[in-house]
């Protein structure tokens, strides 16, 4: 009995309200003094809750002198709480994406750990509506699930690495160096989902512990988006002329000769 007075108070009906319907319920019909006097409560504090499950149509008044209560049937009082509880949700979303600014603040967000950038890349990746484009070095086997989610509902992916990269049973478009000496290392991953929202993260030999961040700034996921074409672009004029065509474009800089 405690259960059901529970789970009926958390359905918004008050200790009073639950107790009295359930009362009504095993009692067929009842008028307020008698639930009161089986409850052991204030007639006042009954009739206040009579008043409310009335007004919210749980339970109903049936004719006579003296006001006789009889408790809606369970099934259908449960299907129109859950119909009522439908609509009102639906209504919500649809005010509350009304008051919701048309110019989103953009978020960055930090990530620090191994396990936390593995983790919001999962994330991120189960939001993606089209396509998913990906630079890295990591074992892409972390992510068959995720990957397999998105072939499902039609998501286009699109890696370029360095690396040699076991690919195998996996839905994806891979372009890569094939590099051995690069395999296994894990050192960084930059993600773009749908050209809204990027990931980045890295370690290197200056800091062991993996550092990451997150944005739907639409620029800077442009910025990586291009980054990961130009890449694939260059693998691929490499492949085709079976030579670094970059050797002859360079410009000398500090980060062509890091």
């Amino acid at each position: 009995m405690d259960e059901i007075l529970s789970l009926l108070e958390k359905l918004n009906f008050s200790k009073t309200e639950a107790s009295v319907y359930v009362n009504l319920l095993k009692n067929s019909s009842l008028n307020g003094y008698q639930i009161a006097k089986n409850l052991n409560m204030s007639r006042s504090s009954v009739y206040s809750a009579l008043d409310n499950l009335y007004k919210k149509g749980i339970v109903v008044s049936l004719p006579g002198s003296s006001q006789i209560y009889k408790a809606e049937n369970p099934s259908t009082l449960i299907n129109k709480m859950r119909n009522e509880f439908v609509e009102t949700t639906d209504i919500l979303e649809i005010k509350l994406q009304e008051l919701e600014t048309s110019d989103s603040e953009e978020r960055y967000l930090n990530i620090s750990g191994y396990e936390n950038v593995i983790s919001k890349v999962k994330e991120l990746l189960l939001t993606a509506e089209k396509e998913v484009y990906i630079n890295t070095d990591f074992n892409l086997q972390i992510f068959l699930k995720e990957f397999n989610d998105l072939e499902k509902r039609g998501v286009r992916i699109i890696i370029f690495s360095f690396a040699k990269s076991n690919s195998e049973n996996l839905p994806v478009e891979i372009y890569t160096h094939n590099d051995a000496s690069c395999l296994g290392k894990q050192t960084r991953i930059m993600l773009v989902v749908d050209c809204k929202k990027t990931l980045i993260a890295d370690k290197g030999p200056h800091r062991e512990e993996f550092l990451g961040t997150f944005t739907d700034n639409v620029l800077l996921a442009s910025v990586v988006s291009e980054h990961i074409h130009n890449d694939i672009y260059l693998l691929k004029l490499k492949n085709k002329y079976e030579e670094n065509l970059i050797n002859d474009i360079k410009l000398n800089t500090i980060f062509e000769n890091r």
